[in-house]
């Protein structure tokens, strides 16, 4: 049986070794150089190389943690929920408007849902080719009484939802989620 230690833990030492052999060089440069007080001089300056390879490490893991947040929030997170809100809202009408069975909604929820549908295609912040497509889909279930054709006026607004979102997220420079 192997023993597995965690990949972060081996970094931890790692980093703690590579500091005593760059403590631990330069006392002895420094002792070579000056017997007790090179050796008391090429610690300290061991010491500021370490902290100074810690603090370029650390600016670099920070600059590659913000450019994976930048890459996480970029797109349009509020047009794209109303976006799916709009969605939501014509296909919860377009089920009203044909129902599966006969007596499935009443007119004042299809009224009511109309409503809604419409208010929401209107809102602001909604991106265009969602709102054109939305409202070519509440026209085609205005004016047809063919379920496919309305579905697809439907799908064709999912597919402009789809669209709307900011694609792959990168969290690695080769991987993609």
């Amino acid at each position: 049986m192997r023993l597995r230690f965690p990949s972060g833990s081996l970094l931890y030492v790692a980093g703690g070794l590579s500091g005593v052999c760059v403590m631990v060089m330069g006392a002895g440069a420094g002792f070579l150089v000056d017997a007790w007080w090179g050796l008391g001089a090429g610690l300290v300056l061991g010491v500021g190389v370490f902290l100074v390879n810690v603090r370029a490490t650390v600016l670099l893991c920070s600059l590659q943690t913000r450019k994976t947040l930048r890459n996480l929030t970029r797109g349009d997170p509020e047009g794209e929920a109303t976006a799916h809100m709009v969605l939501q809202a014509v296909a919860i009408y377009e089920a009203a408007v044909f129902p599966l069975r006969p007596d499935g909604a009443s007119a004042e929820e299809r009224a009511l849902r109309r409503l809604i549908a419409y208010r929401l295609a209107a809102r602001e912040g909604l991106p265009l080719r969602v709102r054109v497509a939305a409202a070519e889909a509440l026209g085609t279930i205005e004016q047809s009484r063919d379920a496919k054709q309305a579905q697809v006026a439907v799908w064709t607004l999912n597919e402009a939802v789809r669209d709307c979102r900011p694609g792959f997220i990168h969290l690695y420079d080769d991987q993609t989620s």
